[in-house]
Order: structure tokens, then sequence, then C-alpha cells
């Protein structure tokens, strides 16, 4: 476990380093000059296609390397063995996290020089408005995932009580009569590093999101109306990632938690009933763990549909 630890965190070291190295190759560089003038006519669709193109290169360099990332850690992840899962959900988590660091730290496009022979021309390395910032809810969703996440852990890491390892992975009930204990428990020791995770996946998200807000420009004044459905798509795509991601946390410890309620009932309870309300809840858990983690799920499907359509999305203007 302490290897798979190391692992990433150097993973996302390197990834960091790398991204940073680019950035600083690519400030060096002389900008390119843009004609002088006001441009008269729609753009041609090559020129549209070559900037989004550009555009969409960083985020198509981060998603491949989180996922050869994942690639890289499925197996020490799956051979630790003892955690239910835990090695897993800390290497998806930190393969998107860093997959999205990479995409704040790469540049988003070779920067344009900005016309000085008319004072009509919109300078193309000054951002519009952060009009993909605009619609708060889209920050509000995964940030009200990750605030319950975050309730969850707590209220279980009190509840929970060591194991024989020393580990808070056990429920355990006592009462005049008789005592039980069940396990695993999502207690502390899934709590913690779950929740650095997390936090570590919302702080990349921030990232991420000033990165599309602050981007220059597509490179034609005329592609105003692109530049303003991409940044809207891209926003979308990075929130549904992430608030994917966090409601599978969520509903795989909804679920967790329920079933050792259950087991934890039926061990405590009489011969012919579990102990109640504790059964109860535990089945309204697993019930909502499973919706939640399929709300999950349907999230990161709708975030990869939008990443692989955002150019026909953007032509055709539905964002």
């Amino acid at each position: 476990m302490n290897r798979l630890l190391v692992l990433l965190l150097v993973a996302t070291a390197v990834a960091y380093s790398v991204a940073s190295v680019v950035s600083w190759v690519a400030r060096k560089r002389t900008p390119r000059s843009v004609k002088a003038g006001t441009p008269t006519g729609p753009p041609s669709n090559a020129a549209v296609g070559r900037a989004m193109l550009t555009a969409q290169l960083p985020g198509m360099v981060s998603a491949i390397f989180a996922v050869i990332l994942f690639i890289a850690l499925l197996r020490p992840s799956v051979a630790v063995a003892g955690r239910v899962g835990l090695p897993l959900a800390l290497s998806a988590g930190a393969c998107v996290t860093a997959g999205l660091l990479l995409f704040s730290a790469l540049p988003p496009a070779r920067p344009y020089a900005t016309a000085t022979a008319s004072a009509s021309t919109v300078p193309p390395t000054v951002p519009p408005a952060k009009s993909s910032l605009r619609r708060r809810w889209t920050l509000a969703l995964p940030l009200l995932v990750l605030a319950a996440n975050l309730a969850v852990f707590v209220t279980a890491g009190l509840t929970s009580a060591t194991d024989s390892q020393g580990g808070y992975r056990l429920l355990r009930l006592a009462d005049a009569t008789r005592s039980a204990a069940a396990s695993p428990y999502p207690g502390w020791s899934y709590g913690v590093p779950l929740m650095l995770v997390m936090l570590a996946l919302a702080a990349s998200m921030l990232l991420a999101l000033r990165r599309i807000a602050t981007a220059p420009s597509l490179p034609d004044p005329r592609m105003a109306g692109l530049d303003r459905r991409w940044r809207e798509i891209s926003t979308r795509i990075v929130a549904r990632l992430v608030t994917g991601a966090l409601l599978a946390y969520l509903g795989g410890t909804a679920f967790m938690a329920g079933l050792a309620m259950v087991n934890g009932a039926a061990s405590g309870g009489s011969a012919t009933s579990p102990a109640q309300p504790l059964f109860a809840l535990g089945i309204a858990a697993i019930v909502a763990g499973v919706a939640v983690v399929l709300a999950g799920v349907v999230g990161l499907v709708l975030a990869a549909r939008d990443a692989l359509t955002i150019r026909g999305a953007v032509r055709g203007g539905t964002a």
C-alpha cells in the first residue's frame, strides 16, 4: 500500500513537472502575428478546424496521459490485498487529478501577437469575459457532492472502531446483553486517504476551470461565438467528469457502510429478527449507494460524450 502511494505521488509530480517545462518552452517561443485590418466574411472551415484542433490538443494529451497512468497503476492496485478496492479507488482519483493538473499547466495554444495596424481588430490574446464561469451551478454541483462525501466519511469515521490490526475498519455494536461487529466499514482507514484524493480532485478541477476561463481566444475575431461555446462546453466536461467521480465515491461509500450495517444488525439481533433500525438504515444506504453510483457513471459517460463531440457541438452552436 505504501509503495502504491509513493507511485501515485511520483506520477503526479512527474505530470506537473513535464507540463511546467512545456509551458515554459511555449512562453519562450516568438508569438505569431495576426494580419492587420478587419476581416470580412465568415472564417473558412479549414481555419475553424485548425483553431479548434489546436484548442483541443491539451485536453487530448491530458486524457491520454491519465489513461496511460491508470493502466500502469492498475496491476499494483489490484495486487494490494485486504483493502476492499481502496487502492483502485485511490489510483482512479489520482489519475483524474493528474490529468486535470496536466491540462491546467499545458499552454492552451501558441500565443498570437496583437495586431496594431487597425484599431478595429480585436486582440486575440485578450480572453473574452469569463462566460464559462457565469453559470455558477457548474461549480455548485461538484462542490455539493464533495461536501456530502466529507460529511459521510466523517460520520463513518466517528462511528468506526479498530480491528485486530489497529485500523478503523470495523462497525461495532454492543449493548447490555450482546455485541456484534461487521467489517469492512468505511472508517478513518478508508476515509482519510479518500478525502485527501477528493480534495486534490476538487482543487485540480478549479485549476482546470480557471485555465479554460483565462485561455487566449481563438485567433480570429470572427470566431468569438465559437470561442464562447468552446469554453462553455469545456467547463461542462470538467464539471461532469469531477461530479461523476465524486458521485461514484459517495455511492460506493454508502453501499459499503450499508452492507456493514446490515451484517452487523443481522449478527446483533435476535434469532428471528435483525436489530432495528440499523437493519433498515443499512438497506436504505445500499439502495441509495447503488443509485448514486449509477448517477456517477452517467455523469462520466456524458463527460466522455461531450469531450468526443465537442468540435461538432461547437460548430453546430449547441452548448
